[in-house]
């Protein structure tokens, strides 16, 4: 991954890449499952990973054949969500120590998550890491959401940085589709979201974790 270290700025994901909150989501939509006695199978909530909240319900829509069902089911899920979160937000191995590392050698950074801006703001700054971001792009913020490319070009201009020399960190198949679209360069950090073939092919390089990329970087230039 020696591109890396020629990159001028960094865009992260955010649920899945620096937090381990896909879980959470899993745990939360299912037990609203069972609550409102709607049968959901396991990879109905994989495919909603990385996906804004109307892109959500639209897909949990067209699972249970129902709009209203799927409407109590969010919000039944958001509830049971924001429960789990009050036991903290659970950060990824690696994140810290990475955005640190950025940080003392004035990295510029960025969020782009299809969380909704508010939500997001929240979700960093009660896990301690708003202050290493310049910006925080949400899905709420543009038009199209991932895998579309505007919120990864809303965030490359606001760094003020050129696509090609942009660091991209994503886990799901809908953040690489829409990184690789803005030009960016793209690191895979696998989480629950499975991605096939031709998608992993749109990243420049894999990573296990945060930490092998902090790894790999420390390695490279100090």
């Amino acid at each position: 991954m020696d591109f890396l270290h020629d990159c001028a700025a960094f865009v992260f994901d955010m649920d899945g890449l620096l937090f381990d909150t896909e879980r959470l989501s899993r745990r939360a939509l299912h037990a609203a499952a069972d609550e409102l006695g709607v049968p959901l199978p396991e990879d109905a909530f994989l495919e909603l990973i990385g996906r804004r909240m109307g892109d959500i319900q639209h897909r949990l829509a067209a699972r249970v054949g129902d709009d209203e069902v799927a409407a109590r089911l969010m919000a039944h899920s958001a509830r049971h969500y924001d429960i789990l979160l009050t036991q903290g937000v659970p950060v990824k191995e690696g994140a810290v120590e990475l955005l640190d590392w950025l940080s003392a050698r004035r990295r510029p950074c960025a969020v782009a998550t299809s969380t909704a801006t508010p939500r997001a703001e929240q979700k960093l700054a009660a896990a301690g890491l708003r202050k290493h971001f310049q910006t925080v792009v949400g899905g709420d913020q543009v038009a199209r959401g991932k895998p579309a490319p505007d919120i990864y070009l809303h965030a490359m201009a606001s760094l003020k940085v050129e696509p090609a020399r942009c660091g991209v960190f994503e886990d799901s198949e809908p953040g690489l589709t829409a990184a690789h679209a803005a030009g960016a360069q793209v690191v895979w950090v696998p989480d629950l979201a499975p991605v096939d073939v031709v998608t992993q092919k749109l990243a420049s390089a894999r990573a296990d974790s945060l930490r092998a990329v902090l790894e790999l970087l420390r390695a490279g230039r100090r």
